[in-house]
């Protein structure tokens, strides 16, 4: 082959897949459709639920999911997608697994899917420490162990790995017309079909890099399809819509997305190097990339683990009162302090509030002291080891704020507006990331469990333990 083509796909559910832009993409006759389904930007509580169907919902993970497998059934072209978005869980793969079953039904699909979980056992965790395996944190904080520990493991809710792309290289060697897999890395999934070909890693990985998150690598940033074409001395990138194009600045800046040292890209095995990338347009909406360099190293996968923190509730105030406005930071001081003393048996608990038109974004590093906006929106959160403890708390800080005096107040009752009946709002149990350590392997598929599953079927659970 003297190129590999791949067309760019999402399996996120946030709806920036496009039908028309799909249909574009199919045109140019790719061998691949590639799509991103999971990540830990949305945080820790996705990987400790317990939900098949969370995040997003199924009816919008359903149809982007729908775009990629219905385009490549169209072609008869195989698809590779990591699936339960976010935290790619075993719970939410077998969510998408569900919704890949109903597709199958609904239009007459005939799949044979090869299935490869992120979710690691703890067991076998356990085992690797025992045996003398390190796994070292990834970020200094003294919220991790400098070096994962059997108890790190036994306190955490779920583990999962960002696979790289030798375990779908493994699946795609099976025949299969798809592979879908929990946990992924990003730029795995779209390395592994080009790599299995023999391309050139480091031509692969710069591509890979570039198209991962879809139209972010355009001008205009926003929602859709990219393609890119690939050779063995550079790659080719373009958007699939006349709205947006790809230019040398736009491709170049998302080679640079999301890492402390913008001429590294570090992955399983290795890291990418565009220290030395030249990026040329092509034509107006085209651009050529070449001369990044993949640099081998020991292979590591990272870790990605949760422990659960207690129950989190939330309400909602809107404060428009310059007197109180002013005075915000002492009134909450006070209702804090009161707050510990009228629930000291209920310790331990944790109260936190986020004050929209303040430092609700930035918190102790916002540069700007003084609020400038006529109104400002306070939630107060709490988390505490039972649900019904957070309520309780929660609506008494409620109270406080709707209450309490403060210089120059002319209310009687009612401080502030609540914008919604029941003012609480329960959100459950939450997590806190315990794991986040990268983890050597001499065997990149070693951890990965992995089984081909026929489509549709009349099975309600599409892996059973």
């Amino acid at each position: 082959m003297k190129e590999i083509r791949i067309l760019q796909s999402s399996a996120m559910g946030y709806g920036n897949v496009s039908a028309t832009e799909m249909e574009r993409g199919l045109e140019l006759d790719p061998h691949v459709v590639v799509g991103q389904g999971t990540s830990s930007d949305p945080g820790p509580s996705y990987l400790g639920q317990d939900k098949v169907y969370g995040y997003v919902g199924k009816i919008n993970k359903k149809r982007d999911i729908g775009l990629i497998v219905g385009s490549a059934n169209k072609k008869r072209i195989p698809f590779i997608f990591s699936g339960g978005s976010p935290s790619g869980s075993n719970f939410q793969l077998e969510g998408v697994l569900r919704m890949v079953n109903e597709l199958a039904h609904e239009n007459g699909y005939n799949l044979r899917i090869a299935v490869i979980r992120g979710e690691i056992p703890k067991e076998y965790l356990i085992q690797k420490v025992k045996s003398g395996a390190i796994a070292k944190r990834l970020i200094a904080t003294d919220r991790l162990s400098e070096v994962l520990s059997i108890e790190d493991i036994i306190r955490s809710k779920r583990i999962v790995a960002q696979m790289g792309p030798e375990p779908i290289m493994k699946a795609l060697e099976l025949g299969v017309d798809g592979v879908i897999t929990g946990r992924a890395l990003d730029i795995g999934l779209y390395m592994a079909y080009p790599l299995l070909k023999g391309f050139n890693k480091s031509v692969v990985a710069h591509a890979a890099k570039t198209i991962e998150c879809g139209a972010l690598c355009c001008d205009p940033p926003i929602n859709g399809n990219v393609f890119a074409t690939i050779q063995n001395d550079h790659f080719v990138v373009f958007p699939l819509t006349d709205e947006r194009r790809c230019t040398t600045r736009s491709v170049a800046a998302h080679a640079f997305y999301e890492r402390p040292d913008i001429r590294k890209e570090l992955n399983p095995g290795g890291y990418l190097d565009v220290s030395e990338a030249r990026f040329e347009q092509r034509d107006e909406k085209t651009v050529k990339v070449s001369n990044g360099k993949w640099i081998s190293l020991p292979y590591t996968i990272k870790l990605e683990g949760v422990k659960p923190m207690g129950f989190r509730t939330i309400t909602i105030c809107g404060v428009r009162d310059s007197s109180l406005i002013n005075y915000i930071d002492p009134f909450l001081k006070r209702i804090r302090d009161d707050t510990r003393d009228k629930f000291a048996s209920e310790e331990p608990f944790h109260i936190h509030f986020r004050i929209y038109g303040k430092n609700a974004v930035l918190g102790e590093a916002e540069p700007m002291t003084k609020i400038t906006g006529h109104e400002v929106c306070v939630i107060p959160e709490v988390i505490a080891r039972k649900q019904e403890i957070a309520t309780s708390i929660c609506s008494y800080i409620r109270g406080r704020i709707f209450f309490s005096d403060y210089p120059m107040r002319t209310s009687t009752a009612g401080n502030v507006a609540i914008p919604f009946s029941p003012a609480e709002i329960e959100m459950g149990e939450v997590y806190l990331w315990n794991i986040w350590h990268a983890l050597q392997l001499d065997d990149p598929c070693e951890p990965f469990a992995m089984k081909v599953i026929q489509f549709p079927n009349n099975e309600q659970s599409q892996w059973e333990d």
